[in-house]
């Protein structure tokens, strides 16, 4: 499996997570990131993701930068990631968001 993920950072990250002791036969939880340029975007960016099933909050970070966070538990794989990407990235277009990565515990350990 390892070698048949493309060497970009989104098969990186995959492949961290596999020698993490992540089972990819296995949901887990997967945060999507999206950077937002303030509140009232952040928050109707969330309102769009909450509608399409997602669990999604928005918050500002240490640099009064505004991001919207998008949970989904899921299957892992590279096509779910980039699909999932489009898919937000669609959303956050137009309230000038974009995506600004995506990250997961695994599920090695209970989640």
């Amino acid at each position: 499996m390892n070698n048949d993920l493309p060497n970009d950072a989104d098969g990186d990250a995959i492949r961290r997570l596999i020698n993490d002791g992540a089972d990819l036969a296995r949901p887990m939880r997967i945060d999507f990131h999206i950077a937002a340029p303030n509140e009232r975007s952040a928050e109707t960016i969330a309102q769009a993701a909450t509608h399409l099933g997602y669990h999604a909050r928005t918050y500002k970070d240490s640099d009064d930068a505004w991001t919207t966070q998008c949970s989904t538990r899921t299957l892992l794989t590279y096509q779910t990631v980039i699909a999932i990407q489009a898919e937000l990235h669609a959303l956050a277009e137009p309230h000038d968001g974009y995506i600004d990565g995506w990250g997961s515990f695994g599920n090695h350990q209970a989640d």
